[in-house]
């Protein structure tokens, strides 16, 4: 509860300031610019997740290179050099399944749903082997997966 108060606090204060600037008349939100021949951009922003960067390269005025880096893989992070798992993997390991379909029709949904926990965003990139060939992919679904 105290972050719930502090955090409308705060988005009082900044409705109050940024009304300040409307009622001053400055009201302006962007600042024109020409896009350079050649140049290296970077920026970050404190996400919810972490720290979220974009990187950029730009040739002949044009976008010649884009990578956003999101916090997703450095808090996911895989086995480190000591064999020590990620969170993710670490929080499914030796889960049990409670699906009421069998093997022919495992979906993950459970793994998926422990994966959202850490990150809303990460279960569409998660894929499952089930052996004999066969990979549980996620789908766009919030809830389903897509056998392949």
């Amino acid at each position: 509860m105290y972050f719930v108060a502090y955090a409308a606090g705060m988005a009082l204060y900044f409705v109050e300031r940024a009304l300040d600037e409307v009622r001053a008349g400055r009201t302006k939100v962007f600042e024109d610019f020409d896009v350079p021949k050649e140049a290296i951009g970077v920026g970050f922003h404190e996400a919810v997740r972490g720290v979220l960067s974009h990187h950029l390269v730009i040739r002949d005025r044009k976008i010649a290179n884009y990578h956003p880096y999101p916090p997703t893989p450095w808090n996911a992070s895989p086995r480190d050099h000591y064999g020590t798992p990620g969170p993710y993997e670490d929080a499914v390991q030796g889960m049990k399944i409670f699906e009421e379909n069998g093997p022919e029709d495992f979906k993950g949904i459970d793994i998926m749903r422990t994966v959202r926990s850490f990150d809303p965003c990460l279960p569409c990139g998660v894929h499952m082997y089930l052996g004999g060939g066969r990979t549980v992919r996620q789908s766009h679904s919030p809830t389903f997966g897509a056998l392949a």
